[in-house]
């Protein structure tokens, strides 16, 4: 890891905030994921509530439910085809870590594939993205306490041959929920002008809206 990456302490996965927001998300009363999952609804409550925590054959089935809500394809295969996406869109993990930067993101930036995957936020990037990456593990994005955010950002991209680019960025953040299990954080955004920058910030009072899970 880059000396310049920050040594955030990344908490557990919050049980009861991913398998409520699960079973809500998919219309499920309590009885209906429990005969999905093979426990009693009993279980289910108390794993709600967290007056207990799921085995982690339960733990990587519930993951294993959201990735085939979300997609039908491998975990690799998935972050190719963000590779391939034209518009920005962002695979980063709990670390700060880019794990895949699609080929939108790397063409507003000007930069090959290498110059992004693999680097650290807050060595890439001077400006909103480090702070707002800092605010996602604080409010619980990669623990699944978190459904979206909204962000208007200045950025300053910091190329590995010392060059400097500055953009502003209106994006949108989710959490995605890998096998594993792990939960990542799916950026996605577009290029704007100084005075678009300006209005959104506005709307939003702000640089960033996050919104709770539950």
């Amino acid at each position: 890891m880059s000396d310049t990456t920050l040594n955030l302490d990344v908490q557990a996965i919050h049980w009861p905030s991913v398998i409520r927001h699960y079973r809500l998300s998919k219309g499920l009363k309590q009885a209906a994921m429990a005969h999905d999952l093979g426990v009693t609804q009993t279980m289910i409550s108390r794993w709600e509530s967290g007056a207990a925590i799921p085995s982690l054959r339960i733990q990587e089935r519930v993951f294993d439910l959201y990735w085939a809500s979300q997609t039908s394809v491998s975990r690799s295969a998935w972050l190719d085809r963000i590779g391939r996406h034209p518009a920005v869109v962002g695979v980063i993990n709990a670390d700060g870590c880019i794990l895949r930067a699609s080929r939108g993101f790397r063409r507003s930036l000007d930069c090959s594939r290498h110059a992004l995957e693999g680097r650290y936020i807050h060595e890439a990037f001077e400006g909103d993205w480090p702070a707002l990456h800092e605010a996602l593990v604080s409010s619980g994005l990669f623990e699944g306490r978190v459904a979206s955010a909204e962000s208007i950002d200045a950025i300053t991209f910091l190329a590995p041959d010392g060059e400097r680019r500055r953009r502003f960025v209106h994006g949108l953040h989710r959490p995605s929920f890998l096998p594993g299990p792990e939960i990542v954080w799916l950026l996605s955004g577009a290029d704007v002008s100084e005075r678009v920058h300006a209005d959104v910030s506005a709307r939003l009072g702000g640089s960033k809206v996050i919104r709770k899970a539950i």
